[in-house]
């Protein structure tokens, strides 16, 4: 049996023409692999920076090095940069040697920029962006070597060439991370990293280590784990100078003891990356202590976001991006993974440009750009990773209806594969569905839901396609097949473009807000989601202290005969923390008992109007009369914010054909024969039951051939 190499190179070319292709860059322009190093004139010709490059040499780059001299300008240094984009020695990568200085040169420094994004961060980018003007998107990657001394880059191109060396004291420390999260993140923090953990690390039998603060994770846990050996170490949460919680401070860094076993760290927190006006920022310790630490770390070098799960989530669609850039673009240098993750992000992050912008400046990598991570990739690697998840009504149309996968061989030996599937009639497989795969080639396999599903009756449908490596088993997947007939569609709307007449307590109203409040956490609106009209509590500014539950319910909706039944409005809220205030959605289906479908389990803080989707299926499927409840309260006697505001208010569902006691689409012979078998039930829970009322009587015959035949071939 061959086992898949350890892959120390799968990077320069091949791993920046992916990032390339994520980052949109002309072909043109980049993939050379041109290395540019930019020294500040005290390691100019220095032994640490001749390694270096030796060693890039050794590993294929051509290597360029430019001296800043004392006094030279960012301006002047980015003009040199300039002068060679579009030429054959364009950089693919540019490294800066030496610590930051404002906006000249010095003996040691060499000056960054500040961005132009809202939080005018410290920032290397500009250097990378080849498209003048106000230009904000990288085209080469970029590291820098922040140090100050010659021993100190000695320090720190040994590390870098020690991971690229691969002679480790645990091999295995490779497939590990660690995740650090901090408790109060609104809930953000923990499901972020399980959602990489399950995605990425474990499919890939790499192993996620969840250093949660929540469930006890302290300062000992995060050094056991670096000591241990960690290729990513990743914290989310508060910090300001240092980690908050888990506790970790420069002075723990400097206890480490993970000789050989350098990794890269990066950190979704505020201003751990502050590497000009910080003598020596967070980022820089884990960089330039010898023989611990990390080989490379991304730190933002200003504030990020918090205060809200809205203004946490660009660092959760980052820290998904990341990752997405090794285990899907199959990207193993830092600097073009970087790249590719911020372009991910940008186009999965639906939020402000300005926060784009932002994230794109602040988040500085200190490293060597082209430094490639040791990886072991699995011989048969199958993109996307998506399942095929199509839905439609009864008799189709399905969308989707297909997709194509594709098989790339990323050994160095051949194998052989086949693609099977459960056998499901519905579902139809083609293209290269067995065969042998000679090193880095492909083959492509469509998994398509065919015309057999345009008889299926509602209800939810699976198949799984097999992909096997029958040389080794190394690299075995699989992908699901779902398919939903008769999916929910629009039933009740409210607009709100006139009053309802809902029931109404305390200062809940329908109207126009007038933008008031804020006191905390923000104003009111200006107008409703569509139209001027809402229903909220207090139009005119906060909810009360100290105020006890107040409601607003709906009319009784009647969801007989409907499946599958799901509320879907538009939110703007604005609630402190649950310790002091609460706000409540909850849903009935006697106007007595209610069932709590969301409450607020942090602060609520909307700036905009924010999509809502709620199954309520368990309470509302079939139910002649469903309330629907938006409670304010009950508040403390301290901080006020807006309250509620709620508009186009719809309920989705499947709707039943009154009769078809079976589900299948069709009222027939079979549901007949259903509703005989129970004749006479009583007390509820009856199979025959076609009215809901409890039991199953001549009134549900009657209801089931007045609609006999319906939704029949």
């Amino acid at each position: 049996m061959q086992t898949p190499k350890m892959n120390l190179r799968l990077c320069g070319r091949a791993g920046l023409a992916l990032a390339l292709l994520a980052m949109a860059v002309s072909s043109a322009a980049a993939g050379s692999g041109n290395y540019l190093i930019i020294t500040a004139s005290e390691y100019d010709g220095s032994a640490p920076l001749n390694e270096l490059i030796a060693a890039k040499t050794a590993l294929g780059f051509n290597v360029m090095t430019y001296t800043a001299i004392t006094g030279t300008s960012r301006d002047t240094i980015k003009a040199y940069i300039e002068s060679l984009w579009d030429t054959p020695d364009a950089p693919d990568y540019i490294l800066l040697v030496g610590d930051a200085s404002s906006s000249t040169a010095t003996p040691t420094t060499l000056p960054y920029w500040t961005g132009g994004g809202s939080k005018g961060a410290p920032t290397d980018l500009p250097y990378t962006c080849m498209d003048g003007g106000d230009d904000w998107h990288p085209d080469i990657a970029i590291g820098r070597f922040s140090v100050t001394s010659v021993s100190m880059l000695q320090t720190v191109v040994d590390k870098t060439l020690y991971v690229e060396a691969g002679d480790f004291p645990d091999p295995d420390y490779v497939r590990r991370g660690a995740f650090l999260a901090h408790p109060s993140t609104y809930g953000m923090a923990e499901p972020t990293h399980d959602w990489v953990i399950e995605n990425y690390f474990e499919p890939n039998d790499y192993e996620g280590i969840k250093l949660y603060a929540r469930d006890g994770a302290g300062t000992q846990d995060v050094t056991n784990a670096v000591n241990y050996g960690c290729l990513w170490v990743v914290y989310y949460g508060h910090a300001v100078g240092d980690w908050w919680n888990p506790a970790f401070t420069q002075a723990n860094v400097r206890a480490l003891s993970n000789e050989g076993l350098y990794g890269v760290v990066t950190s979704h927190s505020c201003k751990v990356g502050d590497y000009f006006r910080i003598g020596e920022c967070f980022g820089e310790t884990w960089l330039r202590e010898a023989d611990k630490g990390a080989a490379a770390v991304i730190f933002p070098s200003e504030y990020i976001y918090w205060g809200s799960q809205e203004a946490w989530l660009p660092s959760t669609v980052l820290e998904h991006s990341w990752f997405r850039a090794f285990f899907e673009d199959d990207i193993w240098e830092v600097g073009p993974a970087w790249h590719a993750a911020l372009y991910h992000f940008e186009a999965d992050f639906t939020g402000s440009p300005d926060i784009e912008r932002n994230f794109f400046e602040e988040f500085n990598l200190l490293g060597d750009p082209s430094l490639c991570l040791p990886h072991s990739p699995n011989p048969m690697s199958v993109t996307p990773r998506d399942d095929l998840e199509a839905e439609g009504p009864v008799g189709g149309p399905f969308v989707p209806d297909s997709i194509t996968y594709q098989l790339t061989n990323r050994a160095d030996y051949s194998i052989s594969y086949e693609v099977t599937h459960d056998g499901a009639i519905w579902v139809t497989l083609s293209g290269d569905l067995s065969g042998t795969l000679l090193p880095d080639t492909t083959a492509q396999v469509t998994v398509e839901i065919n015309s057999n599903a345009e008889a299926f009756g509602p209800g939810f449908y699976t198949d799984t396609v097999y992909f096997t490596n029958l040389t080794d088993h190394v690299g075995d997947t699989t992908r699901e097949v779902l398919l939903e007939v008769g999916a929910p569609v629009l039933q009740y709307d409210w607009t709100f473009d006139a009053d309802p007449g809902w029931s109404t307590q305390d200062l809940w109203a329908f109207g126009q807000p007038t933008g008031g409040g804020g006191q905390y956490g923000g104003p009111d609106p200006t107008s409703g989601h569509t139209g001027p009209y809402v229903y909220g509590y207090n139009l005119h500014g906060d909810y009360q202290n100290s105020l006890p539950e107040r409601h607003l319910t709906s009319d009784a909706i009647d969801c007989t005969y409907l499946s599958r039944v799901t509320l879907k409005f538009w939110r703007w809220l604005g609630v402190e923390q649950p310790s002091y205030d609460h706000a409540y959605l909850r849903v009935s289906n006697d106007g007595n008992n209610w069932e709590t479908i969301w409450q607020n389990l942090s602060e609520v803080a909307d700036s905009s109007w924010q999509y809502q989707e709620f199954d309520i299926s368990d309470t509302a499927n079939n139910q002649p009369t469903v309330y629907l409840r938006w409670t304010m309260g009950t508040t403390d006697g301290s901080w006020q914010y807006c309250g509620w505001n709620i508009d186009d208010v719809e309920i989705w569902a499947i709707a039943a054909i009154p009769g078809d006691l079976n589900g299948d689409g069709c009222v027939d012979q079979a549901d007949l024969g259903i509703l005989l078998a129970d004749w006479g039930c009583s007390g509820g829970g009856c199979p025959g039951d076609c009215d809901a009322d409890g039991d199953t009587d001549q009134a549900d015959l009657g209801i089931l051939l007045a609609h006999w035949g319906e939704g029949c071939p």
